[in-house]
């Protein structure tokens, strides 16, 4: 079995090695690689070796890739090439596949059987191109009127240094349908035939049998002629008196061989139009706005969601501007200081407000990315996302926080200084008339006085919970068991509940997770339907989140209240019965989903009495700027 010698053209180490790799596995064939990471270096293995096949990555230093094609060309003109294209390269190699190259393949999806295919397939094609010295399967057609003219067609074709299989036809109407029935691989038409002229002839092949190519002959040299038929649609032009049989086999070679060519030109062209229309349809259905600039900054290419911010519906109106003039000068000087920005580091970033030429203000997040084409012109390519809905729910929102800022003002003084005064009122008129008083009015006093206390607890819950956002933090370690302890002994009569928790070392925000556990342990101590109790929690490391699972022996929490109880305000006892807010553990559902964990009630588990809370808290917050911004403002 013959191996193959490959010539790679690429300065990337890793792209030579996939090669190399992909290749190695073929059971087919095997290979034998060369390496050239430079022009000169190629050109210079192209002068002393033959190869069998060139992959060429366009994309090396200092030359473009249309400058080392044609070199590479001029240097080995039947070596066949496989160009090596990025994923998104495929419209750069359609000039090279016009220059002559057999193929191209994406470098990053490269495998042993697709790779293999390509070569085979582009020493196949390669080779169709090279004149026939042998061609069995060659049948030619001759039309002709002229029995002796075809005679000596057929005498030439047996002396040439191919072989051919002839047939022939003695009018246009016969060798028409000769042709319809079974195409032959070349055609020789005289341009005199009775009742038709070869020129009409040669329109109806050429227009009916696009591929099949035609070598008109005449009894005379005739520049008209000559000219009208190349001018038509023939291969060549040949006088009858001046035929040899090399000059006919090779004539009759090179016509096979360009409509061959042309034959597969067209099957890549229309493959390169599939890609080609592919992408323009990924690139008008992106939701936001596309558009790519040279490196005069003006706009070459967009999609219609940024042409109609124009108000127009043509291209061609905006292709070729930098449309400077349809904007405000300050916006100009900005973005086009982030256009020089991308050109210069590659990339650049913002959100931009911009009044567009239809007259929409709109707020845009946008992106440019610099490239370069395949001739190594640089552009940037803008992708940007309309924020304006956004940036006005974000005001909103902080409109809102501001109002709540208010409120938790008018609460920790406006509502409690009257309250304060009602309390002291109270505590005089007992201190003054106490004894005067009957019993009924000391207990309606005792009632007030009770009163003012949970309206004032309920006042500190709504401003803890207003200003809730004040008290969290980023992650960072601690022990979970010492902070659990430390937050059990800040509530009251917590000497009568035991208290278990995992000893692990974790990595959260410490001032959130007290506020959780905090409102978690004052719930069960407040709601134990004992007085005492024991209360376990159980801490599990997911490597991507935590799960914390709060278990108590209380009364526990009826299934058809599992959701009502993270409400504001609600409880599940009068508050006669037990005081309190009602927003302890909507507080807890606040925090975790502050930091985009969840909290619920589990249910059906082997403990039969008291609660089940588990929480998942996310070890990494990964949230956009602007989105954390809005969420952190509606805390």
């Amino acid at each position: 079995m013959a191996t193959r010698k490959i010539l790679i053209v690429d300065n990337n180490q890793d792209d030579i090695e996939a090669i190399q790799r992909a290749l190695g596995d073929c059971e087919a064939i095997p290979y034998e690689f060369y390496v050239a990471p430079t022009e000169e270096l190629s050109l210079e293995l192209l002068k002393d070796q033959h190869f069998d096949c060139l992959l060429l990555d366009y994309h090396l230093p200092g030359v473009s890739g249309l400058e080392l094609f044609r070199a590479i060309k001029a240097q080995a003109p039947t070596v066949p090439i496989v160009v090596l294209t990025g994923p998104t390269d495929q419209l750069m190699a359609a000039s090279l596949l016009k220059q002559g190259a057999q193929d191209y393949i994406n470098k990053f999806a490269l495998n042993s059987l697709n790779l293999h295919e390509k070569i085979s397939a582009a020493i196949e094609h390669a080779s169709a191109f090279v004149p026939r010295r042998s061609a069995l399967d060659c049948k030619v057609l001759i039309i002709d009127g002229n029995t002796d003219d075809i005679e000596a067609c057929r005498r030439l074709l047996r002396k040439a240094p191919s072989e051919y299989t002839v047939e022939h036809a003695m009018t246009g109407h016969q060798g028409l349908a000769m042709i319809a029935g079974n195409e032959p691989d070349c055609i020789l038409l005289d341009d005199s035939m009775p009742g038709a002229t070869g020129l009409d002839l040669l329109t109806n092949i050429v227009t009916n049998h696009p591929f099949v190519p035609v070598v008109m002959m005449t009894g005379q040299g005739n520049e008209s002629v000559a000219v009208n038929a190349i001018k038509f649609g023939a291969q060549d032009y040949l006088v009858k008196s001046d035929l040899k049989a090399s000059r006919l086999d090779k004539v009759i070679g090179l016509a096979v061989q360009k409509k061959q060519h042309e034959r597969q030109l067209l099957i890549k062209e229309q493959e390169l139009e599939e890609a080609h229309n592919f992408l323009e349809i990924v690139f008008q259905s992106v939701p936001g706005y596309l558009f790519v600039k040279d490196k005069d900054f003006r706009l070459v290419k967009m999609n219609d969601h940024f042409l109609h911010l124009y108000g127009v519906e043509d291209q061609n109106t905006i292709l070729g501007r930098t449309t400077f003039e349809d904007y405000d000068p300050v916006d100009v000087e900005y973005f086009l200081a982030k256009d020089k920005e991308a050109f210069a580091n590659g990339s650049s970033e913002t959100i931009e407000q911009i009044t567009f030429p239809n007259g929409e203000i709109r707020t845009l997040h946008t992106i440019k990315q610099r490239f370069n084409d395949n001739t190594g012109e640089p552009f940037i390519l803008g992708a940007a996302a309309d924020v304006t809905e956004r940036d006005l729910l974000i005001s909103k929102l902080r409109k809102s926080n501001e109002d709540l800022e208010q409120f938790a003002y008018i609460a920790s003084h406006d509502l409690k200084s009257p309250l304060n005064a009602i309390k002291k009122l109270v505590t005089w008129i007992e201190e003054d008339y106490g004894d005067q008083l009957p019993q009924g009015a000391k207990a309606h006093f005792d009632m007030i006085k009770s009163r003012s206390v949970r309206l004032g607890q309920l006042l500190n819950d709504l401003l803890a919970y207003s200003r809730l956002n004040k008290k969290l933090s980023d992650a960072e370690p601690f022990n979970f068991q010492q902070l659990a302890l430390n937050a059990h002994e800040l509530n009251a009569e917590f000497e009568r509940f035991t208290l278990v928790a995992s000893d692990l070392d974790i990595v959260l925000p410490k001032a959130a997770m007290q506020i959780v556990l905090l409102n978690l342990l004052g719930n069960t101590i407040k709601h134990h339907d004992k007085g005492y109790g024991h209360i376990q929690m159980d801490v599990i490391d997911c490597q991507s989140h935590y799960e914390i699972h709060y278990f108590d022996d209380g009364p526990g929490i009826p299934r058809e209240y599992a959701e009502k109880v993270f409400q504001m305000f609600h409880t599940l006892k009068p508050k006669d019965e037990v005081e309190g807010s009602g927003m302890g553990l909507a507080m807890v559902k606040k925090v975790v989903e502050y930091y985009q964990g969840t909290v619920e009630l589990v249910y059906g588990d082997k403990f039969t009495s008291g609660v089940h809370f588990k929480i998942v808290w996310p070890v990494h917050q990964v949230v956009n700027t602007l989105a954390h911004e809005a969420v952190y403002d509606q805390i």
